[in-house]
């Protein structure tokens, strides 16, 4: 099952300068923490944030071109969480785009189709595996496995409490 979510902030860990964008499902007091990159970052706290660059970023630019050939972006869905064998995990995405009759599957990295999905309104869902993996309550409380978590909860609670962007 896939569960409607929202970008609730993107936040930068001040000893590390690592960055992480917080989806919370809708109805639920969960958040699901995932580490991206900092030009993800960037685009996703500039759009949240209402601010227009002089000229088209990578994800406008992308939309654009999507919006001129007409089709759309739909839907965005953060489908798992891969273990990379060292302890870590990436989150994958898929882009669903809409081409008149034809819905159109892209693979994406899960903070890539989050910027675009921002951009087009296109809603964002994630895998309920996902979240029942590796959410996390506000006051630190796994919802998952907590040997899985560990280190998820420890940069959460290493957050500022006022989001970056």
């Amino acid at each position: 099952m896939l569960v409607p979510c929202t970008v609730e902030s993107v936040r930068v860990h001040t000893l590390t300068g690592q960055h992480v964008v917080m989806l919370q499902p809708k109805e639920s007091d969960r958040f699901l923490p995932i580490w991206i990159g900092a030009d993800q970052a960037a685009s996703i706290a500039t759009q949240l944030a209402g601010v227009r660059a002089d000229r088209p970023l990578t994800h406008d630019l992308m939309v654009d071109i999507l919006r001129k050939l007409g089709v759309e972006i739909t839907r965005v869905v953060v489908k798992e969480l891969v273990e990379t064998g060292d302890g870590n995990g990436v989150f994958h995405g898929s882009i669903f785009i809409q081409s008149g009759e034809r819905e159109i599957e892209v693979d994406s990295r899960a903070s890539d189709a989050i910027a675009l999905a921002l951009r087009c309104d296109a809603r964002i869902l994630v895998a309920e595996t996902v979240l029942d993996r590796s959410a996390i309550r506000p006051e630190g409380e796994a919802d998952g496995d907590d040997d899985d978590l560990t280190i998820f909860k420890q940069f959460i609670q290493t957050l500022p409490d006022e989001p970056s962007g």
